[in-house]
């Protein structure tokens, strides 16, 4: 652990898994430091994981509860730390780390309202709480965000003021020699902010510039930097050119989501990607790459293009992520050994041992079906896009593609499509004006192979991509036999009128007693009716109909590929698979009046760009009857 503060997030997640694998308690300071540093590599979601461990052992720990709200913080969960934090406070203790996060929260609500009222209220909460930790802390980090939420208010003295004071403070501070490298960015970055508010804004670049140059890959703290920074530009309205020379101070590396053909296979007629290739589009993935200061990315891993950007990846120092379809052996078999040249195997089994992220969409692979790859490349965009969003960045999608239909759904030309749908324009990689160059034309595919065993056959029922919903009534079972008949009458009749006034029927609807299972076309579809749903059983007085007052739903929704078929006995499409079961898994663990979902259906609606509702991250959450752990979201409206 002595080498921790300088370990990247490969080396991070690589000791965290060791530790956990000794399956023994650790000592609180591991927790907290690891969850710590995490957090500064602008890892939120891992760390919440890292720090709830901890809580586990030592739930009233005061530093891993600080930690878990500053997790939840910078994954977008304000509320939930917003309640923790108040916790701390009437706890009495209200340290300047429990003050400073309870004015972010504050401060985080203000820039998540179209209300300017609502806007400033908040502002001036954030403001008070940030002055009242400075008085009794005197700690720069409070008292620098005291003047930027003055100065956001047009409280300009008193903004200035208190530039002034931090700015002495921490100049004496930065000429300590204690002062350690995350210290001391801490410090630079302060003084910029604090020129920046007294309107000098060449100093704030001379000091943004010092910061900038030794953060290294504490992406979290950078991002925390430039939200600040976009604050104050905006209510000083600075001009476009000054804004581009801060921002370009604190560079936050790009994340970039990849799709690109495979090596061409044995016998294949039309050259695509033929192995001539490969050296040629490995110098243009580094070139690009480069050009787009991207060192983060997520991508499959076939024989091809996508082991060339990985691998680019990783010459650049970055961090790739892989999302593949299956599990990696039957993955290697259909994507992998079907090139000629035994090395694409070797290299496959690399990158899997360097990948921060490994994430297999369908665990159950038993067919063929292209809709299993087109929903492994929407979760593999979904991730990507939450990801850059925790870091203020943004997810750029890139293609190496001969600019043609492909061969069948799922591949580089159906998500090119749906980058474009979205409004994205994706960085391309011709490889079709590489086929014109005179070394390559004319060339034949690799020499054919010795027969490789078949492909598993695709399904004799179709697949599509849907969105399930899975309801339960808390607390059925304690009803009285009496109550029976009111409860079908009130509780269940509410669900039958409110699911004949929504717009959208769903595509299957069931019920066993108690419980509704839906089938909705879209992930959209499916989070709006949970919603409406919940709103709607929560704004009726069920005592009223002798019914318990706390009658309740939970509600859990998960989205991934079904089996179609028309079901033999009562006519009628129904769908099945591993993926139905899914959502009905979650619903135990899902707290009454909430709807939770699985990953797979956060980051499908984040890559198709939904508004109406959010996913907040819960946590790595262990499943009933010992079905496993999985990440999950809370689902809700956007905060007003």
């Amino acid at each position: 652990l002595r080498d921790l503060p300088q370990a990247d997030l490969g080396q991070t997640l690589e000791l965290w898994h060791a530790l956990k694998a000794l399956g023994e308690p650790l000592p609180v300071t591991i927790y907290q430091d690891l969850g710590h540093h995490t957090l500064r590599l602008g890892e939120p979601i891992l760390a919440y994981d890292m720090v709830s461990a901890g809580l586990q052992l030592w739930p009233r720990d005061l530093r891993l509860r600080q930690l878990l709200a500053l997790a939840l913080l910078r994954s977008g969960a304000t509320f939930q730390a917003l309640n923790l934090l108040e916790e701390l406070r009437r706890e009495g203790r209200p340290s300047e780390e429990t003050l400073g996060l309870l004015a972010r929260a504050y401060k985080d609500l203000a820039e998540q309202t179209a209300d300017p009222e609502e806007q400033r209220l908040r502002w001036q909460k954030a403001k008070e709480i940030y002055a009242a930790s400075y008085a009794q802390t005197g700690g720069y980090w409070t008292g620098i965000n005291a003047a930027t939420m003055a100065r956001l208010l047009g409280e300009e003295e008193e903004a200035r003021t208190l530039a002034l004071q931090v700015r002495r403070q921490c100049l004496t501070e930065l000429e300590a020699p204690r002062s350690g490298d995350t210290e001391r960015y801490w410090l630079l970055a302060t003084l910029g902010e604090a020129a920046l508010i007294r309107g000098e804004t060449e100093e704030a670049l001379k000091w943004y510039t010092q910061a900038g140059e030794m953060v290294g890959k504490r992406y979290g703290d950078l991002a925390s930097t430039r939200r600040n920074l976009r604050l104050l530009c905006d209510a000083l309205g600075l001009a476009a050119r000054f804004r581009k020379k801060l921002t370009a101070c604190l560079r936050v590396p790009r994340v970039v989501v990849f799709s690109g053909h495979m090596i061409d296979q044995p016998g294949r007629l039309l050259p695509r990607f033929p192995p001539q290739l490969e050296a040629r589009v490995a110098r243009e993935l580094d070139r690009v790459l480069g050009r787009l200061e991207a060192r983060i990315g997520y991508a499959s891993a076939a024989c091809g293009s996508d082991i060339l950007f990985l691998e680019a990846v990783l010459k650049r120092q970055g961090e790739i992520n892989i999302v593949l379809p299956f599990k990696p052996e039957a993955f290697k078999k259909t994507s992998v050994e079907v090139a000629a040249n035994p090395g694409w195997t070797e290299r496959f089994e690399k990158l899997l041992q360097r990948a921060t992220r490994l994430v297999v969409a369908c665990e159950h692979r038993s067919t063929g079906s292209p809709v299993i790859y087109e929903y492994a490349n929407l979760l593999q965009d979904g991730l990507a896009v939450l990801r850059a969003r925790l870091l203020e960045s943004e997810a750029i999608p890139l293609v190496v593609w001969d600019g043609r239909p492909g061969d069948g759904e799922g591949g580089t030309s159906s998500m090119v499509e749906h980058w474009l749908q979205q409004g994205r324009e994706p960085e391309i990689i011709d490889i079709a004006a590489m086929l014109t160059e005179p070394l390559v034309m004319g060339a034949a595919c690799e020499p054919p192979a010795p027969p490789q065993a078949p492909s598993l056959a695709f399904p004799l029922l179709p697949q599509e991509i849907r969105a399930m919903l899975f309801a339960d009534v808390v607390h059925y079972s304690h009803l009285w036999e009496e109550q029976i008949p009111g409860f079908m009458q009130h509780f269940m009749g509410a669900m039958r009128a409110f699911l004949a006034e929504f717009g959208t029927r769903p595509l299957s609807v069931n019920t066993w007693g108690d419980a509704l299972h839906c089938v909705f076309a879209t992930v959209a579809e499916a989070g709006n009716f949970a919603l409406g749903l919940r709103d709607r059983l929560n704004t009726i007085n069920w005592a009223d109909q002798g019914l318990p007052h706390h009658l309740n739903l939970r509600i859990s929704l998960h989205a991934g590929p079904v089996f179609v078929w028309d079901e033999p006995v009562f006519s009628g499409l129904r769908y099945s698979g591993s993926h139905v079961s899914r959502a009905a898994r979650i619903e135990p663990i899902t707290p009454p009046g909430q709807v939770y979902a699985s990953q797979q259906f956060a980051a499908l609606a984040t890559s198709l760009g939904i508004k109406e509702f959010t996913c907040d991250y819960v946590g790595q959450i262990p499943l009933p009857k010992q079905a496993g752990i999985v990440p999950l979201y809370l689902v809700r409206r956007p905060n007003p």
